[in-house]
């Protein structure tokens, strides 16, 4: 047997090359090319490429980690990417291989479900002001967002709850009347 020394020293580097392939793999995993790696999900590129949310307020590219990927606690994030990636991974090999096409109606509640609400606060920090941030929200909506803040009740849904269709847009909502700007915009990819 080694020495305590020997053994704790070479724990300590089995568990810092642990801790490395972790956070590469997480950094690979969530970069926007490794999304796009499976064919069925570049319709979801060419509609958020035509969407108010391609770029941020910076004028940068937005990434599919920027709002799917929970930021922060890393075993959230872990969890989160572990749990999409093997449905993806799922409905690739099962489905997809088949001929199949992606049943966008059962993946939108759980893609909502996995827009996490401090990815979307991270770059509309300010719920009173509209989306381009030259005026206020509607009274609607501030009505909504103090429901959300819990200034008058309690939210019952979280920010995708609410705004769905900001970034993807399935064929079955183009005919939702707020949608309609959407919806001109990607008539030329679904063509």
């Amino acid at each position: 047997m080694g020495s305590p020394a020997k053994t704790i020293g070479v724990s300590a580097v089995v568990l810092l090359a642990l801790g490395a392939a972790l956070a590469g793999g997480v950094s690979y995993t969530s970069r926007t090319e490794f999304c796009m790696a499976c064919h069925e999900m570049r319709v979801h590129q060419d509609e958020q490429r035509l969407s108010a949310h391609a770029k941020d307020a910076q004028g940068n590219a937005i990434g599919c980690a920027q709002c799917h990927i929970p930021k922060g606690k890393i075993a959230r994030m872990v969890g989160a990417k572990a749990w999409m990636g093997a449905i993806d991974l799922w409905t690739h090999q099962t489905k997809i291989k088949k001929g199949e096409t992606l049943d966008r109606a059962a993946l939108q509640p759980v893609a909502r479900r996995f827009t996490d609400d401090a990815n979307c606060l991270a770059c509309h920090e300010d719920l009173g002001k509209n989306a381009k941030k030259n005026g206020p929200v509607s009274e609607e909506g501030r009505l909504s967002h103090d429901n959300y803040l819990g200034k008058n009740g309690q939210a019952r849904s979280g920010c995708a709850g609410c705004h769905g269709n900001l970034a993807h847009l399935p064929p079955f909502d183009e005919r939702i009347p707020a949608n309609s700007e959407f919806a001109q915009k990607i008539k030329e990819i679904r063509k």
